[in-house]
C-alpha cells in the first residue's frame, strides 16, 4: 500500500511553460521536461522562487495536469511549473495558472521517477479511489516535487460517500 493523506489548500498561483498532452502516452511527458531543461525553463523557474520550495504544496517543482474542465479526459494542457511568489515578474514566455481551491490525496511515490509517478497514479485511481468514498474533483492533478529525491502524486478529491468522511474523521 502506497501512503496518502489528505491535503486541503487555498487558491494559488503557479508560473511555467506548459504543452499539450493528447493520450495516454508518457513519453510526451518526458520529451517536456528534456526540452525545459535544455531551453533554460528549469532554470528560470528557480530563480523565479530563489530555490525556495512553495509555500501551499512545499514542492521546488510541480509537474501540473490541467484536468480540471473534464478528468476522463486525457488530452490536456500540462506545465511544468513553481509557485508564484506575491512579488515576482513573470517572463513573458511563462504562463500564470491559478490552480484553484481544493482537497488532495496526496501520494508517495516510492523509487524511480518517472516510473514511480506512473506505479503511483494507477495505484490512486485503479485501487484506491473506488473504494475511498472520494471522486475526482474539478481541479488539476499535480506531480510535487520535493527535497532531494521525493515526489507526490496529487489527485484532486471530494467526498462522494460517508466512507470518506468516517476516514477524515479518525
Amino acid at each position: 500500500m502506497i501512503k496518502h493523506r489528505i491535503v486541503r489548500l487555498p487558491s494559488f498561483e503557479v508560473v511555467g511553460p506548459k504543452t499539450w498532452i493528447s493520450g495516454q502516452d508518457s513519453e510526451p511527458f518526458g520529451r517536456f521536461w528534456a526540452q525545459c531543461r535544455q531551453d533554460g525553463s528549469l532554470d528560470a523557474l528557480r530563480q523565479i522562487t530563489g530555490l525556495q520550495p512553495g509555500k501551499h504544496t512545499q514542492g521546488f517543482m510541480l509537474g501540473i495536469s490541467r484536468v480540471e474542465r473534464d478528468p476522463s479526459n486525457r488530452s490536456f494542457y500540462y506545465m511544468i511549473a513553481v509557485e508564484r511568489p506575491e512579488s515576482s515578474v513573470v517572463p513573458n514566455d511563462l504562463e500564470v495558472y491559478r490552480v484553484p481551491e481544493a482537497q488532495w490525496a496526496a501520494f508517495e511515490c516510492r523509487g524511480q521517477i518517472p516510473e514511480s509517478i506512473v506505479q503511483t497514479e494507477m495505484y490512486a485511481f485503479m485501487q484506491w479511489l473506488p473504494s475511498s468514498g472520494y471522486e475526482h474533483a474539478l481541479a488539476p492533478e499535480m506531480e510535487v516535487y520535493l527535497a532531494g529525491d521525493a515526489c507526490e502524486f496529487w489527485l484532486p478529491i471530494v467526498v462522494v460517500s460517508t466512507v470518506a468522511i468516517d476516514a477524515e474523521l479518525r
